[in-house]
C-alpha cells in the first residue's frame, strides 16, 4: 500500500470523524463528567473497535454480515440495545444527581469499565461494517487483503484518537460548568437523549 492511498484514507476518515456520532458523544460526556484518563479510555476502546473491524473485513465477515439479513439485524439490534442502555443509564443519573454526587465528589468509573463502553460502542455498530465494505476495495490489494486492512484499521484508530483527544482538550474547558447541579444535570439528560435517539436510528437502518 502506497502513501498516497493511506493520506487519501485518512482524509476519509478524518471527515468522518468530526461528524458528531456515539463514539464522539460517548468520549465527550465522558471528558465532561469523570476523569480525563477514563475518556482515554474511551478512545482506546474505540480504536482497538476499529481495528477488530478492519480484521474481520479482511477475513470477509463484513460481507457475511452485509449480505445475511440475519447476522446484520442480529448485529444492529444488539447496537440498538446497547445505545438505548447507554441513554437510560445517563437519564436515570440526571434524575438521582446531587450536589454530593458531582463529577468532583462521586466515585469515578474504572479504566476498564470505559476502555469497554468505547469497545462496545464501537463494535456493535453495523454502520462501521457497511463503511469498510464499501471503502476498503478501493484501498486493499487482493494479495495482501490482511495486511492492508490492519493497516487502514490502525490508520484510522490514530485519526480518530487524535480527534477524540482534542474532543477531550475543548471538554476540559467547560468542565467547570458541572459544579452547578443544573447543568450537570442538562448535560445527563442530553447525551441520554441523544443516545437514545441514535439507537432509534440505527433501529430504522436497512441492509
Amino acid at each position: 500500500m502506497n502513501i498516497e492511498s493511506i493520506l487519501a484514507f485518512t482524509a476519509i476518515v478524518f471527515v468522518i470523524a468530526v461528524i458528531p456520532g456515539p463514539n464522539a458523544l460517548l468520549v465527550l460526556f465522558t471528558a465532561l463528567s469523570d476523569k480525563k484518563s477514563m475518556a482515554i479510555a474511551n478512545i482506546a476502546g474505540v480504536a482497538l473497535g476499529f481495528i477488530f473491524h478492519a480484521f474481520i473485513s479482511a477475513l470477509g465477515l463484513s460481507l457475511i454480515i452485509a449480505q445475511s439479513a440475519l447476522a446484520f439485524t442480529l448485529l444492529k439490534w444488539l447496537g440498538v440495545l446497547y445505545l438505548l442502555w447507554l441513554g437510560y443509564t445517563h437519564i436515570k443519573s440526571a434524575r438521582n444527581l446531587t450536589a454530593l454526587s458531582l463529577p468532583e465528589k462521586r466515585n469515578q468509573s474504572s479504566f476498564k469499565d470505559s476502555f469497554l463502553k468505547g469497545l462496545l460502542t464501537n463494535m456493535l455498530n453495523p454502520k462501521i461494517v457497511l463503511f469498510y465494505l464499501s471503502i476498503f476495495p478501493q484501498f486493499v490489494r487482493q494479495d495482501s487483503a490482511i495486511s492492508d486492512s490492519l493497516i487502514l484499521g490502525v490508520t484510522q484508530a490514530l485519526v480518530v484518537s487524535t480527534w477524540f483527544c482534542m474532543i477531550i482538550i475543548m471538554a476540559q474547558a467547560i468542565r467547570a460548568l458541572l459544579t452547578n447541579v443544573r447543568y450537570a444535570k442538562i448535560l445527563h439528560y442530553v447525551s441520554g437523549s441523544v443516545f437514545i435517539a441514535f439507537g432509534a436510528k440505527l433501529a430504522s437502518s436497512k441492509i
